[in-house]
Protein backbone atom coordinates (compact mmCIF):
# COMPACT_ATOMS: atom_id res chain seq x y z
CA UNK A 1 0.00 0.00 0.00
CA UNK A 2 3.00 2.72 0.80
CA UNK A 3 4.57 1.94 -2.46
CA UNK A 4 1.23 2.33 -4.40
CA UNK A 5 0.47 5.53 -2.65
CA UNK A 6 3.70 7.18 -3.63
CA UNK A 7 3.41 6.28 -7.29
CA UNK A 8 0.12 7.76 -6.98
CA UNK A 9 1.24 11.01 -5.48
CA UNK A 10 4.11 11.29 -8.01
CA UNK A 11 1.13 12.68 -10.83
CA UNK A 12 -0.11 14.91 -8.07
CA UNK A 13 3.82 16.47 -6.70
CA UNK A 14 3.09 19.29 -9.07
CA UNK A 15 1.78 21.14 -6.70
CA UNK A 16 3.11 23.74 -4.72
CA UNK A 17 3.25 21.13 -1.33
CA UNK A 18 3.46 17.55 -2.78
CA UNK A 19 2.52 14.92 -0.71
CA UNK A 20 3.52 11.05 -1.08
CA UNK A 21 1.50 9.22 0.73
CA UNK A 22 3.98 7.76 3.11
CA UNK A 23 4.65 9.23 6.52
CA UNK A 24 7.42 9.61 9.10
CA UNK A 25 11.30 11.06 8.93
CA UNK A 26 14.83 9.42 8.21
CA UNK A 27 17.50 10.60 9.97
CA UNK A 28 21.09 10.07 7.51
CA UNK A 29 23.82 10.59 10.09
CA UNK A 30 27.32 10.01 7.93
CA UNK A 31 29.24 8.34 10.80
CA UNK A 32 31.93 9.37 13.10
CA UNK A 33 29.36 10.60 15.64
CA UNK A 34 30.63 12.75 18.37
CA UNK A 35 29.02 12.63 21.84
CA UNK A 36 28.93 16.51 21.61
CA UNK A 37 27.28 16.59 18.09
CA UNK A 38 24.54 19.28 19.26
CA UNK A 39 22.67 19.51 15.84
CA UNK A 40 22.22 15.87 15.86
CA UNK A 41 21.32 15.33 18.94
CA UNK A 42 18.95 18.19 19.50
CA UNK A 43 16.69 17.10 16.34
CA UNK A 44 16.48 13.71 16.96
CA UNK A 45 14.85 14.36 20.46
CA UNK A 46 12.89 16.80 18.81
CA UNK A 47 11.22 14.56 16.16
CA UNK A 48 10.94 11.92 18.84
CA UNK A 49 8.79 13.95 20.88
CA UNK A 50 6.76 15.14 17.95
CA UNK A 51 4.13 12.90 18.71
CA UNK A 52 4.35 12.72 22.78
CA UNK A 53 6.47 11.80 25.42
CA UNK A 54 9.97 10.67 23.12
CA UNK A 55 10.14 6.75 23.94
CA UNK A 56 13.25 5.52 21.79
CA UNK A 57 14.92 2.32 21.01
CA UNK A 58 18.66 2.11 20.27
CA UNK A 59 18.89 -0.57 17.54
CA UNK A 60 22.48 -2.33 17.65
CA UNK A 61 22.85 -4.74 15.21
CA UNK A 62 25.53 -3.44 13.01
CA UNK A 63 28.31 -3.04 15.86
CA UNK A 64 30.55 -5.50 16.87
CA UNK A 65 30.84 -4.81 20.24
CA UNK A 66 27.12 -4.02 21.92
CA UNK A 67 28.08 -3.33 25.52
CA UNK A 68 29.94 -0.48 24.35
CA UNK A 69 27.69 0.82 22.35
CA UNK A 70 24.36 0.56 24.47
CA UNK A 71 26.59 2.05 27.52
CA UNK A 72 27.68 5.00 24.96
CA UNK A 73 24.67 5.82 22.83
CA UNK A 74 22.24 5.49 26.82
CA UNK A 75 24.83 7.99 28.31
CA UNK A 76 24.44 10.61 25.39
CA UNK A 77 21.13 10.24 24.54
CA UNK A 78 20.35 10.83 28.78
CA UNK A 79 23.01 13.32 28.62
CA UNK A 80 21.37 15.71 26.20
CA UNK A 81 17.53 15.28 27.35
CA UNK A 82 18.30 13.64 30.92
CA UNK A 83 15.58 11.07 32.27
CA UNK A 84 14.36 10.58 28.21
CA UNK A 85 13.13 6.67 28.12
CA UNK A 86 15.90 4.44 26.22
CA UNK A 87 15.44 0.99 25.49
CA UNK A 88 17.95 -1.38 23.37
CA UNK A 89 17.19 -3.75 21.02
CA UNK A 90 20.43 -5.98 20.53
CA UNK A 91 20.97 -9.26 17.92
CA UNK A 92 19.77 -11.72 19.83
CA UNK A 93 16.93 -9.74 21.61
CA UNK A 94 14.10 -12.28 20.65
CA UNK A 95 11.79 -11.06 18.03
CA UNK A 96 8.77 -10.58 20.50
CA UNK A 97 10.59 -8.32 22.76
CA UNK A 98 11.97 -6.45 19.92
CA UNK A 99 8.54 -6.14 18.54
CA UNK A 100 6.67 -4.98 21.34
CA UNK A 101 9.92 -2.34 22.13
CA UNK A 102 9.50 -1.24 18.51
CA UNK A 103 5.68 -0.67 18.61
CA UNK A 104 5.72 1.28 21.48
CA UNK A 105 8.48 3.91 20.55
CA UNK A 106 8.44 7.21 18.43
CA UNK A 107 12.06 7.01 17.76
CA UNK A 108 14.56 4.23 16.45
CA UNK A 109 18.19 5.04 16.63
CA UNK A 110 20.58 2.35 14.43
CA UNK A 111 23.94 2.09 15.34
CA UNK A 112 27.16 2.15 13.28
CA UNK A 113 29.42 -1.02 12.40
CA UNK A 114 28.61 -3.32 9.05
CA UNK A 115 25.46 -2.75 7.77
CA UNK A 116 25.39 -6.48 6.98
CA UNK A 117 24.43 -7.43 9.87
CA UNK A 118 21.20 -5.37 9.78
CA UNK A 119 20.14 -7.12 7.05
CA UNK A 120 21.16 -10.45 8.25
CA UNK A 121 18.79 -9.70 11.36
CA UNK A 122 15.74 -7.79 9.97
CA UNK A 123 15.43 -8.79 6.55
CA UNK A 124 17.34 -12.24 5.88
CA UNK A 125 18.09 -13.41 2.65
CA UNK A 126 16.25 -10.51 1.69
CA UNK A 127 12.80 -11.18 2.89
CA UNK A 128 10.78 -9.57 5.83
CA UNK A 129 10.27 -9.86 9.29
CA UNK A 130 8.05 -8.83 12.48
CA UNK A 131 10.95 -6.26 13.05
CA UNK A 132 10.88 -4.05 10.13
CA UNK A 133 6.92 -4.35 9.96
CA UNK A 134 6.78 -2.87 12.85
CA UNK A 135 9.48 -0.58 12.04
CA UNK A 136 7.33 0.35 9.14
CA UNK A 137 4.39 0.41 11.23
CA UNK A 138 6.45 3.31 13.79
CA UNK A 139 7.14 5.43 10.08
CA UNK A 140 3.45 5.12 9.56
CA UNK A 141 2.65 6.53 12.67
CA UNK A 142 4.53 9.82 12.03
CA UNK A 143 7.70 8.29 14.27
CA UNK A 144 11.37 8.60 12.76
CA UNK A 145 14.51 6.32 12.53
CA UNK A 146 17.95 7.72 12.71
CA UNK A 147 20.85 5.81 11.47
CA UNK A 148 24.74 6.41 11.68
CA UNK A 149 27.44 4.74 9.55
CA UNK A 150 25.68 1.78 8.65
CA UNK A 151 22.21 2.69 9.90
CA UNK A 152 22.40 5.24 7.32
CA UNK A 153 23.87 2.92 4.55
CA UNK A 154 21.02 0.65 5.07
CA UNK A 155 17.89 3.24 4.67
CA UNK A 156 17.37 3.22 1.18
CA UNK A 157 15.87 -0.07 -0.97
CA UNK A 158 19.42 -1.06 -1.86
CA UNK A 159 22.46 -0.24 -0.20
CA UNK A 160 26.29 -0.30 -0.86
CA UNK A 161 28.16 -3.07 0.89
CA UNK A 162 31.85 -2.55 0.74
CA UNK A 163 34.55 -1.07 -2.04
CA UNK A 164 36.39 2.25 -2.68
CA UNK A 165 35.79 4.43 -5.37
CA UNK A 166 37.97 3.10 -8.50
CA UNK A 167 37.25 -0.56 -8.29
CA UNK A 168 34.05 0.48 -7.93
CA UNK A 169 34.00 2.73 -11.26
CA UNK A 170 35.87 -0.07 -12.92
CA UNK A 171 39.62 0.97 -12.50
CA UNK A 172 42.04 -1.66 -10.92
CA UNK A 173 43.95 0.51 -8.21
CA UNK A 174 47.86 0.10 -8.09
CA UNK A 175 47.93 -3.13 -6.08
CA UNK A 176 48.86 -2.89 -2.16
CA UNK A 177 51.11 -4.87 0.44
CA UNK A 178 48.98 -8.05 1.37
CA UNK A 179 45.51 -6.72 -0.06
CA UNK A 180 43.74 -9.27 -2.45
CA UNK A 181 42.75 -7.69 -6.19
CA UNK A 182 39.31 -5.92 -5.40
CA UNK A 183 36.18 -6.91 -7.24
CA UNK A 184 35.97 -4.31 -10.01
CA UNK A 185 31.92 -2.79 -10.17
CA UNK A 186 29.46 -1.11 -7.49
CA UNK A 187 28.83 -3.89 -4.29
CA UNK A 188 25.04 -3.84 -3.98
CA UNK A 189 23.15 -5.41 -1.72
CA UNK A 190 19.37 -4.81 -0.99
CA UNK A 191 18.31 -2.70 2.16
CA UNK A 192 15.65 -1.70 4.57
CA UNK A 193 13.28 -0.46 1.76
CA UNK A 194 12.50 3.11 4.20
CA UNK A 195 13.74 5.17 1.94
CA UNK A 196 12.35 4.92 -2.03
CA UNK A 197 14.27 7.98 -3.89
CA UNK A 198 17.96 7.48 -2.52
CA UNK A 199 20.83 5.56 -2.21
CA UNK A 200 22.56 6.57 0.67
CA UNK A 201 26.50 6.63 1.59
CA UNK A 202 28.24 7.34 4.41
CA UNK A 203 32.05 8.75 5.67
CA UNK A 204 31.44 10.51 2.34
CA UNK A 205 34.08 13.49 1.75
CA UNK A 206 36.19 11.69 4.33
CA UNK A 207 36.96 8.49 2.58
CA UNK A 208 36.44 9.75 -1.32
CA UNK A 209 33.39 7.63 -1.99
CA UNK A 210 31.95 9.93 -4.89
CA UNK A 211 32.87 7.85 -7.43
CA UNK A 212 31.47 4.92 -5.88
CA UNK A 213 28.43 6.31 -5.43
CA UNK A 214 27.88 7.86 -9.14
CA UNK A 215 28.83 3.73 -10.39
CA UNK A 216 26.51 2.64 -7.65
CA UNK A 217 23.32 4.77 -8.73
CA UNK A 218 24.16 3.86 -12.62
CA UNK A 219 24.02 0.10 -11.95
CA UNK A 220 21.25 0.34 -9.41
CA UNK A 221 19.03 2.32 -11.18
CA UNK A 222 18.53 5.01 -8.97
CA UNK A 223 19.12 8.80 -9.84
CA UNK A 224 19.60 9.84 -6.74
CA UNK A 225 22.34 9.64 -3.75
CA UNK A 226 23.04 11.07 -0.79
CA UNK A 227 26.36 11.31 0.35
CA UNK A 228 26.30 11.97 4.31
CA UNK A 229 29.51 13.06 5.89
CA UNK A 230 31.17 12.40 9.24
CA UNK A 231 29.50 14.52 11.83
CA UNK A 232 27.02 14.73 9.21
CA UNK A 233 23.47 14.46 9.07
CA UNK A 234 20.41 14.92 6.82
CA UNK A 235 16.92 14.78 7.58
CA UNK A 236 14.06 13.44 5.12
CA UNK A 237 10.45 14.20 5.36
CA UNK A 238 8.84 10.93 3.41
CA UNK A 239 5.39 13.10 3.72
CA UNK A 240 7.12 15.68 1.49
CA UNK A 241 10.25 14.21 -0.41
CA UNK A 242 11.88 17.03 1.45
CA UNK A 243 15.78 16.23 2.31
CA UNK A 244 17.24 19.01 4.79
CA UNK A 245 20.70 19.90 5.82
CA UNK A 246 20.96 19.60 9.65
CA UNK A 247 24.28 19.75 10.88
CA UNK A 248 26.90 22.63 10.31
CA UNK A 249 29.66 19.82 8.70
CA UNK A 250 27.91 19.00 4.93
CA UNK A 251 26.54 16.53 3.09
CA UNK A 252 26.17 16.27 -0.86
CA UNK A 253 22.86 14.85 -3.11
CA UNK A 254 24.02 13.41 -6.07
CA UNK A 255 22.36 13.34 -9.84
CA UNK A 256 22.29 11.05 -12.20
CA UNK A 257 19.67 12.12 -14.47
CA UNK A 258 21.56 13.44 -17.23
CA UNK A 259 25.05 11.26 -16.80
CA UNK A 260 26.91 9.85 -20.11
CA UNK A 261 28.89 7.16 -19.82
CA UNK A 262 32.07 6.20 -21.69
CA UNK A 263 33.86 2.77 -20.37
CA UNK A 264 34.86 4.33 -16.73
CA UNK A 265 34.24 7.60 -17.29
CA UNK A 266 30.57 9.19 -15.59
CA UNK A 267 30.21 13.10 -17.09
CA UNK A 268 27.23 15.34 -16.48
CA UNK A 269 26.78 14.48 -13.14
CA UNK A 270 25.04 16.97 -10.69
CA UNK A 271 25.47 17.64 -7.22
CA UNK A 272 23.95 20.09 -4.67
CA UNK A 273 26.17 20.73 -1.20
CA UNK A 274 23.46 20.18 1.81
CA UNK A 275 24.73 22.73 3.60
CA UNK A 276 22.70 23.58 7.13
CA UNK A 277 19.20 24.29 6.23
CA UNK A 278 19.44 23.59 2.88
CA UNK A 279 15.97 22.23 1.72
CA UNK A 280 15.51 20.43 -1.69
CA UNK A 281 12.19 18.63 -2.65
CA UNK A 282 13.28 14.87 -4.31
CA UNK A 283 9.17 14.61 -5.72
CA UNK A 284 9.66 17.77 -7.82
CA UNK A 285 13.32 16.77 -9.24
CA UNK A 286 11.48 13.50 -10.30
CA UNK A 287 9.16 14.65 -12.41
CA UNK A 288 11.10 17.43 -13.69
CA UNK A 289 13.46 16.34 -17.19
CA UNK A 290 17.39 16.75 -16.05
CA UNK A 291 18.44 20.23 -17.84
CA UNK A 292 21.89 19.99 -19.91
CA UNK A 293 24.14 20.91 -17.60
CA UNK A 294 26.98 23.56 -18.88
CA UNK A 295 30.28 22.70 -19.53
CA UNK A 296 33.18 23.54 -17.84
CA UNK A 297 34.62 27.21 -18.29
CA UNK A 298 36.60 29.66 -16.36
CA UNK A 299 40.32 29.04 -14.79
CA UNK A 300 41.51 25.43 -14.19
CA UNK A 301 42.52 24.43 -10.36
CA UNK A 302 44.14 21.41 -8.70
CA UNK A 303 42.94 20.54 -5.25
CA UNK A 304 45.42 19.71 -3.18
CA UNK A 305 45.30 16.43 -1.33
CA UNK A 306 45.91 16.91 2.29
CA UNK A 307 46.00 14.28 5.54
CA UNK A 308 42.82 14.02 6.82
CA UNK A 309 43.14 16.67 9.89
CA UNK A 310 40.11 17.82 10.46
CA UNK A 311 36.39 17.31 8.46
CA UNK A 312 36.39 20.17 7.39
CA UNK A 313 39.80 20.14 5.91
CA UNK A 314 39.21 17.33 3.38
CA UNK A 315 39.96 17.33 -0.32
CA UNK A 316 36.64 16.29 -1.54
CA UNK A 317 34.32 18.43 0.82
CA UNK A 318 36.54 21.16 -0.46
CA UNK A 319 36.60 20.58 -3.98
CA UNK A 320 32.65 21.08 -3.56
CA UNK A 321 32.39 23.77 -2.11
CA UNK A 322 34.65 25.91 -4.62
CA UNK A 323 33.08 24.50 -7.61
CA UNK A 324 29.50 25.31 -6.47
CA UNK A 325 30.99 29.07 -6.55
CA UNK A 326 29.02 30.41 -9.79
CA UNK A 327 32.28 31.23 -11.71
CA UNK A 328 35.17 29.80 -9.63
CA UNK A 329 36.44 27.79 -12.75
CA UNK A 330 37.45 24.18 -13.26
CA UNK A 331 38.44 22.13 -9.88
CA UNK A 332 40.68 18.92 -10.33
CA UNK A 333 40.82 16.78 -7.25
CA UNK A 334 43.43 13.63 -8.68
CA UNK A 335 43.01 11.07 -6.52
CA UNK A 336 44.76 7.06 -6.84
CA UNK A 337 44.13 5.76 -10.15
CA UNK A 338 41.02 8.44 -10.43
CA UNK A 339 39.79 12.10 -10.59
CA UNK A 340 36.92 14.09 -9.82
CA UNK A 341 36.40 17.57 -11.98
CA UNK A 342 33.86 19.61 -10.89
CA UNK A 343 32.57 23.07 -12.16
CA UNK A 344 29.77 25.37 -11.26
CA UNK A 345 26.09 25.06 -12.60
CA UNK A 346 25.99 28.25 -12.47
CA UNK A 347 22.40 27.94 -10.00
CA UNK A 348 24.57 27.42 -6.95
CA UNK A 349 25.15 23.71 -7.72
CA UNK A 350 27.90 21.45 -9.48
CA UNK A 351 28.41 19.38 -12.73
CA UNK A 352 30.96 17.11 -12.25
CA UNK A 353 32.70 14.08 -13.79
CA UNK A 354 34.79 10.88 -12.20
CA UNK A 355 36.98 8.91 -14.48
CA UNK A 356 40.53 7.37 -14.47
CA UNK A 357 43.62 9.64 -14.46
Amino acid sequence: MRWYLFVVALFAACQSSPTTGLRGTLLAIGGGLDNDSRAVYERFLELAAANGPPRIVVVTAATGDQDQEVVDKGESLRTWQPGVQVEFARRETPTDATVAMIDQATALFFTGGDQKRILDRYRPEGGDSPERQAMLRLLDRGGVIAGASAGDAMLGNQMLLSGRSAPALGIAPPPRDGEESPVLGPQLGQGMGFLPWLLTDSHFFERDRVGRLVAALAAGGCRFGLGVGEDAAVEIDLATGDVIGVTPSDSLLVDIGSVVRSGARRDQVRATLLRQNVRINLVRRLLAAPEPPPPPSGPEHVVPVVEAGQNRQLASWRQFLAASVPGSGTWTLPLEGWQVVAWPDGQGGVVFSVGPR
